[in-house]
Formats: C-alpha cells, structure tokens, sequence
C-alpha cells in the first residue's frame, strides 16, 4: 500500500471518528444512503462513541503507516 494511499484512508477514518463524536447528524443523512448494505440503525444509537473511537484510532494508524513511510 503506498503512503499516500495510507494517508488518505487515515484521514477518511480521521472525518468518521469526528463525524460519529461531534456531528451524528450528519453520519445518520449518510446512513440514510448506505442503511441496506453496511450501516445497522441500532449500531448508531447504541453503538456510536465505539465506533467514533474505532475510526479515530484506524485514522491515526494509517496516518502514522503513512508518515512514516513518506520519510524513508
């Protein structure tokens, strides 16, 4: 996987985690979208701070592959 592909995934994951704490509204318009194929409506009333924390912590994993691998 390249670095800068891992960078992006890592700050894709980063607007998720902050969109699941700060902005649920907006994660349940694209739930609206996706409720049929990923998304389970019980997962993002009962399951939100969890999944927010999963994603920030995806994000910063990738975001260090990334880094990490840009200064080599």
């Amino acid at each position: 996987m390249s670095p800068l592909l891992k960078i992006a995934v890592g700050l894709v994951s980063l607007l998720l985690g902050l969109g699941y704490l700060y902005r649920p509204d907006l994660i349940e318009r694209m739930n609206a979208v996706l409720r049929d194929y990923l998304l389970n409506d019980a997962y993002i009333a009962l399951e939100r701070r969890k999944w927010g924390v999963f994603f920030l912590l995806v994000s910063f994993l990738f975001l260090y592959m990334g880094w990490t691998a840009l200064g080599r």
